[in-house]
């Protein structure tokens, strides 16, 4: 029989583990409420975006720092975490200490942190969704082509994937998810014409159009006054999800006056 004190060294480590935030589930991407701990990256393509040992949030592009939070060697051991009101926070493990935020949301809701080909942007809340095809046991993969960004275009026969998800815009005018190749949405478009297109609009609706470009098969619904940054995510849960505005961004690659950036040490 094991010794109280051996079992007692067994179970410490379990009951540490379970008082930390939770990792980030995907690799490009930080939902709500999870953590990027030291030495840790969310990476898409060529851009990385790394909490680095000495505290500082650095983005890089093809090896190249691009932005930091320009926070080094403030605190040590240091991880960052998305909060339910959209901040992005940097927190000391030491003694829990504050060392960077970002601009949040109004409303505690659901938000991401992305990094695409050029920024890291945050984006919320969440606008649409697929919510009654969620999976309660999430997927992971390593190789995730899983968001449409702003203006971003699904042309015919093309396809977001994660894991065992396809999310793919049909040469039937069909916008149809597939999970290992059973179909389980669509947007109920097919025949009506050949050779269609999905768009994330500046306005946040994400319209399937015939390949002229004119005439609407399909939205979300979802349009807002004026221009900003939104996104569709193919999620780990298997839910289609728009967030949007882009409430803060690196702005790497581009200016947006909706978009800023609030430092506190």
């Amino acid at each position: 029989m094991a010794k109280p004190q051996s079992l007692a060294l067994l179970i410490l480590p379990a009951l540490l583990l379970s008082l930390l935030p939770p990792p980030c589930s995907a690799k490009n991407i930080l939902y709500r409420d999870e953590t990027l701990y030291a030495a840790y990256s969310l990476t898409q393509n060529n851009n990385r975006l790394t909490m680095q040992p000495d505290c500082n949030l650095v983005l890089s592009n093809d090896g190249h720092n691009v932005w930091s939070s320009n926070t080094s060697y403030v605190a040590r051991a240091c991880h960052a975490r998305l909060e339910s009101d959209g901040r992005l926070v940097i927190i000391s493990e030491n003694d829990q200490t504050l060392i960077w935020e970002t601009k949040g949301g109004a409303v505690n809701r659901d938000y991401v942190l992305v990094v695409d080909d050029h920024d890291a942007v945050i984006y919320g809340p969440k606008m649409w969704e697929t919510d009654d095809i969620a999976v309660p046991k999430p997927a992971y993969d390593t190789t995730p082509n899983n968001i449409l960004g702003t203006d971003g275009v699904l042309h015919s026969e093309t396809s977001l994937t994660y894991a065992d998800y396809q999310l793919i815009m049909q040469n039937d005018c069909n916008l149809v998810l597939y999970d290992k190749g059973v179909p389980v949405w669509h947007t109920n478009t097919a025949g009506i014409f050949k050779g269609c297109h999905l768009k994330m609009q500046s306005d946040g609706d994400l319209v399937v159009y015939r390949s002229d470009g004119n005439n609407r098969l399909w939205s979300s619904k979802t349009a807002q006054a004026g221009k900003n940054r939104y996104t569709l995510v193919l999620q780990p849960n298997r839910n289609l999800v728009i967030y949007g505005p882009g409430i803060w961004g690196t702005d790497t690659q581009r200016k947006n006056t909706d978009i800023e950036m609030v430092t506190v040490v």
